[in-house]
């Protein structure tokens, strides 16, 4: 994963501690292949990070498929992460039981991979997009699909870095 080090070489001095989580997450998480990776895209994307996405974009660690799928993922989170905390927030009943009539036909089709992997970015995007129904909705599903608390826990601490990390990088 020497990608990680055209990222970590972005962060300076003052916020080491993430510039060594980045390390600690992607290239040392509990998760499958290479699912860290198309983990780490989802939440950059979340972050609006384009130079975390062109640095996983251009190093050759996923699949033109799951580059698709994890922006996919991603661009729907975007959407949702908003819908969903606005119907809970209106606090009202009638709103709750409304369709919320926007397309999402993506995930008939996974995103081009396999469902637990486009539940994985979607998730990632969810953490980084603080959705308590999203991610919820999607922890849970994974936890039916096989997954580890712990694999989910890297889920979770890998959107948390690269949430961290692109927030150094815009303030540089």
């Amino acid at each position: 994963m020497e990608f990680l080090n055209s990222i970590k070489s972005l962060i300076p001095d003052y916020a080491k501690d993430i510039r060594l989580n980045v390390d600690g997450t992607i290239a040392r998480s509990s998760l499958e292949g290479n699912d860290a990776v198309g983990v780490a895209l989802a939440a950059a994307f979340a972050a609006k990070s384009k130079v975390i996405i062109d640095i996983i974009k251009a190093s050759g660690a996923l699949s033109p498929e799951e580059i698709n799928a994890a922006l996919t993922a991603s661009a729907l989170m975007g959407m949702n992460n908003i819908w969903y905390p606005f119907v809970e927030m209106t606090d009202d009943p009638d709103m709750k039981t409304q369709a919320a009539q926007l397309r999402m036909n993506a995930y008939a089709t996974n995103g081009g991979v396999d469902k637990r992997r486009f539940e994985m970015y979607a998730l990632a995007a969810s953490v980084v997009g603080k959705c308590h129904f999203c991610v919820k909705s999607h922890f849970e599903l994974l936890k039916k699909e096989g997954m580890s608390t712990v694999q989910l826990r890297d889920v979770g601490r890998i959107a948390a870095v690269v949430n961290a990390a692109a927030q150094v990088i815009a303030a540089e």
